[in-house]
């Protein structure tokens, strides 16, 4: 079986089949992309959804259509919004749909159940074609219901649309699970949950609590956590985006578009006048030709400044979308849209904006008047959800300035979002378009290292801005007024105007710093921060942080798993080294030794298990270590452990070789696996992404201040409450503990020291890392692992879409 390369994504044909009946749900058909001579029958998946979930359900049919076998057709059925059913007592918006599949099925076939919250990671197609043994389903057990295979005749008597819509979903199961031979258990690879991942090898992943799920789908209800894994899913949406994928477009809109439109033909809607800010921008980029599409009844003037301009009606513009392609038209300046995009199904917006951006050269400007009863909880009604939206078109459209207003039922006051810096998405235009950037440092070289190479590669103009704090500076009102009195006097004469457009930043002593500039700026200048702030989170525009610090998941934080530190090799060097190691024999295992913490001490006799637990495993491989110390490894740790080594080895002490010839950079080049001790987050980095197989030496933690003590106390009871597991073994659903809990944290209200142990077990589960004590024969590369995404190349592109943009009130 041949694939096709996944470039080619967005560019297959899908075709969209709509129900007949609203109690139907509508169909999306992956057409067969290489026909053969005997057709196999169409894989049937009918996917539980609902509009809170837009963003996981194109995800899910991205990852399909990344697995599929070209040579098969894929019916995909929206479980979505069914008349006939009283959903006011489901958990979710589709709970009882999956058991009227046989209805919907016509009592004909196999079928396959999904959840929306799910990613294929192999093709559904050998879930599909699985031996069922005369059972009437499949599943992890028989009340786990999230996947299944389905004999649609036989279920039929028990599960139908009559029984769907009439009795819950307890009643519904306990109706069959006494029932001999009726469901048989499915390999749990095609429904790995969670933390599942870290023992399995998934065919299938499953996101299960709802708090953590990765795309926030109804932030009015949860609180969000990082969740473990939400890389993998982050990678598949960065890969759709850059690829555009739909999977909607003008030329096959959603199942509920035509509806749409016939009810948008018949709203009358009042004027809708944009803001003071939105005028500025306009007057500020000196537009001559505007396109707006506005009701037909409104008064003939223009919402924005502009030398000539003509209007449209939604229904004349959604016209000329689908059937005008965009190069066959005069390009405008700007394209105005009011009352038209919050009245479209959410799975239609990125096409339609898509087709807006190719008409405009350089504003599309976006008006929203969102009902409160016509759009509570769902996306639509979320800003961040828009600011996504239209933060996507700058990959393929860098040049293109926006602007979005949004009024709210009867509230006096708009909402405005703006992105002013066009140019900024490309590193080649001129320098004086591009933003200024002021880079804040310290006294950890890791920090520092991260903020450098963070700011060549976004590639605009920055600058160093080294921090000399007072001896007895104030660490505990960092959410205090602003101020420079924490640094040395001759330390504050370099801020001074022209004000930076863009402070990059990490830790929490020069937050009060960054947070000045932007005062003094007239709160101008976005602050972009790495780690953990500790202070009230919304004073930064975007941060990037790894697990160890505990942050909880919003739109503006980036999860990576990982510090952004990255090798730098030399060739030359890198070439010397592998001359004089050649003698050694392989594989090589580079053995990285830290040195104390205040979380985390380092005597002597985790030096001695270390060492001999290293050598364990040089010996079961046959090779031998290669070891280096750091600049932390007290002496008698450094001693210990060398005398331990019973192995083919080559070691260096950095405190006895301090300025020699250090080997760490060729180690990292190198060598074939590694052994790092867990006291340092940037080692670890440093070994994983080279992508060898890696093995931690945890080290035991000490007892934290009584002051700590008290904040863990508080901490470890509200985690407790809120990160209990149930029967499956998975998170239970966040309760008001967990919102309370980040309420606190979230305002810097309750801070508590960084948790190596959580970026450990975060390591684990995502696959990444295997615990050193689990001994040789356990093996890394024994397990499947999805690789990583490269999460410095993802923290710049973001920050370079969110250059410029401004968030306000008018």
């Amino acid at each position: 079986m041949t694939r096709l390369p996944t470039s080619s994504i967005a560019s297959r044909p899908i075709h969209v089949e709509r129900a007949t009946t609203p109690h139907m749900p509508h169909c999306v058909v992956l057409p067969v992309l290489e026909p053969v001579g005997e057709r196999r029958p169409p894989v049937h998946i009918y996917v539980g959804s609902e509009t809170a979930q837009v963003r996981a359900q194109r995800i899910f049919l991205f990852s399909i259509e990344k697995v599929r076998d070209p040579q098969r057709e894929y019916r995909i059925y929206l479980l979505k919004n069914m008349a006939g059913f009283d959903r006011h007592h489901w958990r979710t918006g589709f709970t009882n749909y999956r058991y009227a599949i046989p209805t919907l099925a016509e009592g004909q076939g196999r079928a396959i159940y999904n959840d929306v919250g799910q990613i294929y990671l192999e093709d559904p197609a050998r879930l599909f074609d699985l031996p069922m043994g005369g059972h009437g389903y499949l599943a992890l057990s028989p009340e786990e219901t999230s996947v299944m295979l389905l004999d649609c005749e036989r279920m039929a008597h028990y599960w139908n649309q009559d029984t769907a819509r009439r009795y819950s979903k307890q009643n519904l199961l306990h109706h069959v699970e006494h029932i001999t031979g009726l469901w048989a258990p499915l390999d749990a690879s095609w429904n790995t949950r969670d933390e599942e991942y870290a023992d399995q090898t998934p065919r299938l992943l499953h996101f299960t609590a709802l708090h953590q799920q990765p795309w926030q789908p109804m932030p009015d209800r949860y609180s969000y956590q990082p969740h473990p894994l939400a890389d993998i899913w982050f990678g598949l949406e960065r890969e759709a985006d850059v690829q555009g994928y739909g999977p909607f477009s003008a030329a096959t809109p959603s199942p509920w578009f035509e509806g749409a439109l016939s009810t948008l033909q018949a709203l009358s809607s009042a004027a809708f006048s944009p803001g003071r800010t939105a005028r500025d921008t306009a007057e500020y980029l000196s537009l001559q030709a505007l396109l707006w599409c506005r009701p037909a009844q409104h008064a003939d003037n223009p919402p924005l400044p502009a030398a000539c301009y003509r209007t449209c009606t939604p229904a004349e513009l959604i016209s000329e979308l689908q059937t005008s392609p965009a190069d066959e038209l005069t390009p405008l300046d700007s394209v105005a849209v009011t009352h038209l995009l919050e009245h479209l199904p959410a799975e239609d917006i990125p096409w339609v904006l898509e087709q807006l951006a190719q008409r405009s050269r350089r504003l599309l400007y976006v008006g929203l008047e969102l009902s409160t009863n016509v759009h509570q909880g769902l996306p639509l009604s979320m800003t961040h959800w828009w600011r996504q939206q239209l933060r996507r078109l700058n990959r393929h459209h860098p040049h293109l300035s926006w602007h979005l207003d949004i009024r709210r039922g009867s509230r006096r006051k708009m909402e405005v979002v703006s992105s002013t810096l066009p140019g900024a998405r490309l590193s080649d235009v001129p320098e004086h378009t591009q933003p200024s950037v002021w880079v804040l440092t310290g006294v950890h070289r890791g920090d520092n290292a991260q903020l450098r190479l963070l700011a060549d590669w976004l590639g605009w103009p920055w600058e160093e801005k080294p921090l000399v704090f007072r001896a007895r500076s104030m660490r505990l009102l960092q959410g205090a007024r602003p101020t420079l009195q924490i640094l040395h006097p001759g330390n504050r004469n370099q801020f001074a105007p022209p004000w930076p457009d863009i402070v990059l930043g990490i830790g929490r002593r020069s937050v009060n710093v960054a947070r000045w500039i932007r005062r003094e700026s007239g709160q101008r200048t976005q602050l972009f921060w790495l780690g953990r702030p500790r202070v009230a989170l919304d004073h930064f525009d975007l941060i990037a942080t790894t697990p160890q610090y505990g942050l909880p998941a919003r739109d503006h934080i980036i999860h990576n798993l990982l510090p952004l530190n990255r090798p730098n090799h030399d060739d030359a060097a890198r070439e010397a080294w592998r001359q004089h190691l050649s003698a050694l024999p392989r594989p090589w295992l580079g053995v990285m030794i830290g040195g104390a913490t205040r979380a985390k001490p380092f005597p002597v006799e985790d030096a001695v298990r270390m060492a001999r637990q290293a050598c364990a495993l040089a010996r079961d491989r046959g090779g031998s270590l290669l070891v280096s110390t750091s600049p932390r490894t007290p002496p008698d740790v450094t001693t210990a452990f060398f005398e331990q080594i019973d192995v083919p080895a080559f070691t260096y002490d950095w405190q006895t070789h301090q300025g020699g010839d250090n080997p760490h950079q060729a180690y990292l080049a190198l060598c074939d696996g590694f052994i790092v001790s867990d006291d340092s987050a940037s080692m670890m980095a440093e070994a994983i992404t080279t992508r060898q197989p890696t093995w931690i030496y945890a080290l035991e933690s000490v007892s934290p201040s009584f002051t700590n003590r008290l904040f863990n106390a508080l901490h470890d009871w509200l985690c407790r409450r809120t990160r209990q597991l149930n029967h499956r073994g998975v998170h239970r659903q966040q309760n008001w503990q967990g919102r309370f809990h980040d309420f606190l944290f979230t305002r810097g209200l309750l801070v508590r020291p960084r948790d190596l142990n959580l970026l450990d077990r975060t390591l684990r589960i995502r696959g990444l890392i295997q615990p050193l004590a689990d001994g040789p024969a356990s093996d890394p590369e024994a397990r499947r692992s999805i690789p990583m995404n490269d999460e410095l190349e993802a923290t710049v592109e973001e920050m370079r879409l969110r250059a410029g943009e401004r968030y306000r009130q008018e």
